[in-house]
Parts: structure tokens; C-alpha cells; sequence
């Protein structure tokens, strides 16, 4: 008598280089326990692709037209919360990954990596965000850090309209993006962010946008 078969893991692939993801297809056919039903080029047809298919898993890469990765991830959060979602990308600052792990992905690696480390990834504990070995140290480190005691208090110094410039930057806003939403000018913008780096000990750049990614929820609830 045969034993049952095991289910298989249903994967979708998305990138908009069809040799690229070829090479993701192969990569995860070793595994036999993972089953692709599906490639996409752009956002869009992975999306209808998602709600065809609603697979296990969803291969994305960052940049594509029309629904890029971000898009992808926000959309999965409305609408197949349970779908675990690996995001590729040659962009591999700490903004980037941190938006991607805020955004739901259950982890983030360099396209460098897909080949060597796909496999770890998917196959790892989801409660865990896996970032690949490209990504760096020090960004890991950063996204393992506990979040800062000392925020809170430094938040109370902040002034209303400087918390409405940090609460959009907490979404990766640009100084003009915030200027046109706050009709504000994009000097004044620029003035407020100084102020908070100031006040935040966020100096540097791209410090105070990487801090307010990384501490999205306390500065939302503060």
C-alpha cells in the first residue's frame, strides 16, 4: 500500500526579466515539496494571477511595472493575509527592507543571493524575517534592535507640526510628496526635518528616515 502524498506548496513567481525568473523557477525545483503554478511580469498580472491561484507562497521582485512590490505586499495584506511573500531586489538599503518587513514580507534578499539562499528563506520558521546574506550585517543588526528606550521621550519635544512631517515620513515620503500633502512649502519641510533630526539624534543621512521606518508604530501611536 502507498503512503499519502504530500501536499505540495504552491509558489508564484513574479519579475519582470524572463531569464531572472527562469532562474527562480529552477532554483526552487529542487524542492519537490514546491510546486510553481504560476509566472508574472508586472504587478498587475501577478495580482490576477494571486486570486486564481491563491498559492502558499508569492517570489516578487521589488521593481516592476504598474504594481511594484510594495504594491504587492499592501495588497496582500487586505486581501491574502496568510500568503507568505519573499521579496528580490538589487536595492538592498535598510529603507527598503525595512518598508518591505512593515509592509508583511516574511523576508527580503539581494538578487545576488536568490540563487544561494531562496531555498533557506522559504523553507525557515515564518516568524522569522529572513534577510539574505548581501543585505549586510549592520542592516540586520539594525532590524534585530530593540526599539529605542529613549523615543518616547524625545517625541514629547517634537512639535505637532513636526509630528505631521514625521508620521508621513514613517511611509518613505519625500520631502516634496510630504510639502504637497501638508501644503506646505518644500523648504519648510526641509526645515522641519532638520529640527527632527536634531531632536531625534538622527543625524546623517538618512538616518531620520531610516529611524522613522524602523519605529513606525510607536510614532503612528504617540
Amino acid at each position: 500500500m502507498s503512503s499519502p502524498q504530500t501536499a505540495l506548496i504552491n509558489v508564484i513567481v513574479a519579475d519582470d526579466h524572463p531569464l531572472f525568473r527562469s532562474g527562480v523557477v529552477s532554483c526552487l525545483s529542487v524542492d519537490t515539496s514546491l510546486k510553481v503554478v504560476a509566472e508574472a511580469s508586472d504587478g498587475e498580472a501577478c495580482i490576477a494571477k494571486l486570486e486564481i491561484f491563491r498559492p502558499h507562497i508569492l517570489i516578487a521582485d521589488l521593481s516592476m511595472p504598474r504594481i511594484d512590490g510594495f504594491g504587492l505586499l499592501a495588497w496582500a495584506q487586505h486581501n491574502q493575509p496568510d500568503l507568505e511573500i519573499y521579496v528580490l531586489s538589487m536595492h538592498t538599503e535598510l529603507a527598503y527592507v525595512q518598508k518591505a518587513k512593515d509592509l508583511g514580507a516574511n523576508g527580503f534578499l539581494a538578487k545576488e543571493d536568490a540563487q544561494s539562499e531562496l531555498l533557506n528563506a522559504v523553507r525557515q520558521d515564518t516568524s522569522l524575517f529572513y534577510t539574505s546574506e548581501s543585505i549586510g550585517r549592520e542592516v540586520r543588526d539594525y532590524l534585530r534592535a530593540p526599539q529605542d528606550e529613549t523615543l518616547a521621550h524625545a517625541l514629547r519635544n517634537v512639535s505637532r507640526a513636526e509630528k505631521k512631517v514625521l508620521d508621513l515620513l514613517t511611509a518613505s515620503h519625500t520631502s516634496r510628496e510630504i510639502a504637497e500633502k501638508l501644503n506646505l512649502s518644500t523648504r519648510t519641510v526641509e526645515a522641519h526635518r532638520s529640527s527632527l533630526a536634531e531632536k531625534l539624534d538622527a543625524k546623517g543621512p538618512n538616518k531620520l528616515l531610516e529611524l522613522a521606518i524602523k519605529n513606525r508604530q510607536a510614532i503612528l501611536g504617540s
